[in-house]
């Protein structure tokens, strides 16, 4: 099989995977919000919005670092997997104390802090991401996938038998780390297939050192994204209460699971992406011009679904229970196309080698977001919270227009997105300002909205051509 098939062959296992489990994963949530209601469920958001948000303390870009040190001496691999594996769960062990001496600071509920210190010991389980290095540097990622997925849809069964079964809160706790202890010893059993697969504990101090020195900036760059991706939950609880982080997580849950779409994206694209940028600016841009288009586009439709139907949706999915919150679900779907273009230049960025200027970025879209969550949350709730999250990514994507090495792709992408914002913009206000009925004119504004995008020259048939070269498989 040819490396291009190899890599082709990789993203679909990948791809697949995922999919699958966010399905599952979407599916039992949606049930699991409604069982709990607003109260119940918020607490149950706060927990997790401080799982996520400790997780810096365990980043990804551990695995890449180790990766790539892996790559450049082979021989020495089984080491960095240990060293990488050890940092992971010391650097949990000390996001552990963080969360909870926080929560004891802030002054929350025993139980509350109880149900902290089930889930954060969870964060160790991060430290399995490291143990499939070498099969993604052998491109077989098949094995680590059944081990990824067979983990998340015991968690996902599980959560729905106990749903079933009608219990209460710290089930759902202990479940989250039973199955975070059986992903860890499912990544540690893939070293059975191989010895070069296994963990090497006799690590030095000079492995942990290259690993903490190659991933620091991007260490830094992880904190921003999870200042602005969570701590607007941080803050909803001590200003308004459980409830009111219950009804914002709610929507937070739901526009989550559809930011994997981009993502899953540039699992695909961004070796080309990378490839391209060595060949010439104008396959670069190319590249990047269609992608951002089809993110766009894709993200506005489900604007249209999210924001112009807010109240709707709500109450379809998650019941009357959850209507109040119809305000922050149009914020953070808002959101959602900004993220969906905010990947796409992030990736960009990457594959120049930028991390360093990207802090810049991030840093002020961080401070942006917590700056107005102080103002709005007291003043307009959740929805104010919704409007932060928005008001930070838009930021971001200002700022790659100031910084002179990020203008020339902000013009790629503003000439991709501008159209297929501004027709779904009109369609989602009219959708949302008159109140329309979602049964009816949900399919009619959808159908509208593709009618324009084909009566602007939005999209054409080299558009659809181009969509098809970029997704299909690649061939022997």
């Amino acid at each position: 099989m040819s490396l291009v098939r190899k890599i082709a062959v990789n993203n679909q296992i990948l791809i697949g995977e995922r999919l699958l489990t966010a399905f599952a994963g979407f599916v039992v949530s949606v049930w699991l919000i409604r069982y709990f209601g607003s109260e119940q469920f918020g607490i149950y958001s706060l927990v997790f919005a401080w799982f996520t948000f400790l997780s810096v303390f365990t980043p990804p870009m551990i695995e890449q670092v180790v990766a790539r040190e892996a790559v450049k001496f082979p021989g020495q691999m089984r080491k960095y997997l240990g060293a990488g594996v050890a940092i992971k769960i010391a650097l949990a062990l000390i996001g552990w104390v963080a969360g909870i001496g926080a929560a004891w600071f802030l002054g929350y509920p025993k139980t509350t802090i109880t149900y902290l210190a089930i889930v954060l010991l969870g964060l160790m389980g991060n430290a399995c991401y490291v143990l499939q290095v070498p099969h993604q540097i052998e491109l077989k990622l098949l094995r680590p996938a059944l081990a990824d997925g067979a983990s998340l849809m015991f968690y996902q069964v599980g959560r729905g038998l106990m749903i079933v079964l009608k219990l209460g809160l710290l089930p759902f706790f202990w479940l989250y780390l039973a199955f975070r202890v059986l992903q860890l010893a499912f990544f540690f059993m893939l070293g059975f297939e191989k010895k070069e697969y296994r963990v090497d504990w006799r690590f030095s101090f000079q492995e942990v050192r290259e690993i903490f020195t190659a991933s620091r900036i991007l260490l830094i760059n992880n904190i921003f994204v999870m200042v602005i991706s969570r701590i607007d939950q941080l803050m909803l609880y001590p200003a308004l209460g459980a409830r009111s982080v219950g009804l914002y997580g709610s929507c937070a849950n739901l526009t989550d699971y559809l930011v994997l779409i981009p993502s899953v994206w540039y699992m695909t694209v961004f070796p080309l992406i990378t490839k391209y940028l060595g060949e010439s600016r104008e396959n670069f841009d190319k590249t990047n011009h269609y992608s951002f288009k089809y993110l766009t586009i894709t993200s506005v439709f489900i604007w249209i679904i999210l924001a112009g139907f807010s109240q709707e949706v709500i109450q379809l999915l998650f019941g009357k229970d959850y209507v109040e919150a119809k305000d922050a679900l149009f914020w953070l779907s808002t959101s959602m196309v900004m993220v969906f273009i905010y990947i796409g230049s992030f990736n960009i960025a990457l594959s120049r080698g930028r991390e360093k200027l990207w802090l810049l970025v991030n840093g002020l879209g961080a401070l942006v977001n917590v700056a107005l969550n102080l103002v709005l949350i007291p003043r307009y709730g959740i929805a104010g919270a919704g409007f932060a999250s928005f008001a930070a990514y838009f930021t971001q994507l200002s700022l790659t227009a100031l910084i002179k090495d990020f203008r020339p792709d902000f013009l790629v992408m503003l000439k991709s997105t501008l159209w297929p914002i501004l027709l779904g913009s009109s369609i989602v206000l009219v959708s949302k300002f008159l109140e329309l009925k979602i049964i009816f004119w949900l399919p009619v504004m959808l159908v509208l909205y593709l009618a324009l995008l084909l009566l602007s020259k939005s999209i054409g048939r080299k558009d659809l051509e181009m969509f098809w070269k970029a997704v299909r498989p690649a061939e022997k």
